[in-house]
């Protein structure tokens, strides 16, 4: 035993001040490392505590009132939040919406149904457009697109070629 003492002292003489220093504050921190992961899994053990708490509170209010009382309440006492339209919104409202019957009014009724058609449905009524009707409308005539002639696309090609092994470079 006295050997023992006598070689961690002998030890501990060897050492300097700052190397003792050193070893003194990182024991120091490694304890407060440990520490701080203890508070925290100690925080998280009483978060879930909380939550299973919480949610068993929960459990029991919503198992107290039945179903049909909850969606009687909601019917009675519901009220939808207010939306708050801008200026520019409002005028947007009040002049961008129309009716399917205004829509077709100022397309000229440029819209042709096939009158034969049944959708099989009483309540709704669909309606299957007749698109040889459409078709004799008058299409607009588009100008016709100028090509390059064959020489002029091959140096275009040529110089995109030298581009690109310039850019590889």
């Amino acid at each position: 035993m006295e050997k023992l003492v006598l070689t961690i002292g002998g030890l501990f003489k060897s050492f300097s001040w700052g190397d003792l220093f050193f070893f003194g504050v990182t024991l120091f921190l490694i304890v407060f490392l440990i520490y701080i992961i203890y508070m925290v899994k100690l925080e998280d053990e009483n978060f879930i505590e909380e939550k299973k708490k919480d949610s068993s509170v929960k459990n029991v209010e919503n198992k107290s009132k039945p179903l049909s009382k909850i969606v009687d309440e909601l019917e009675l006492n519901y009220k939808p939040k207010p939306i708050d339209l801008t200026e520019y919104e409002k005028e947007l409202e009040n002049t961008a919406i129309i009716s399917y019957k205004e829509l077709l009014e100022r397309a000229n009724n440029n819209i042709y149904y096939d009158d034969e058609y049944e959708s099989g449905f009483d309540d709704l009524i669909v309606q299957k457009v007749d698109s040889r009707e459409s078709n004799t409308q008058e299409f607009v005539d588009l100008p016709k697109a100028v090509m390059m002639d064959y020489e002029s696309e091959e140096e275009f090609l040529r110089a995109l070629k030298v581009l690109q092994k310039n850019l590889v470079r």
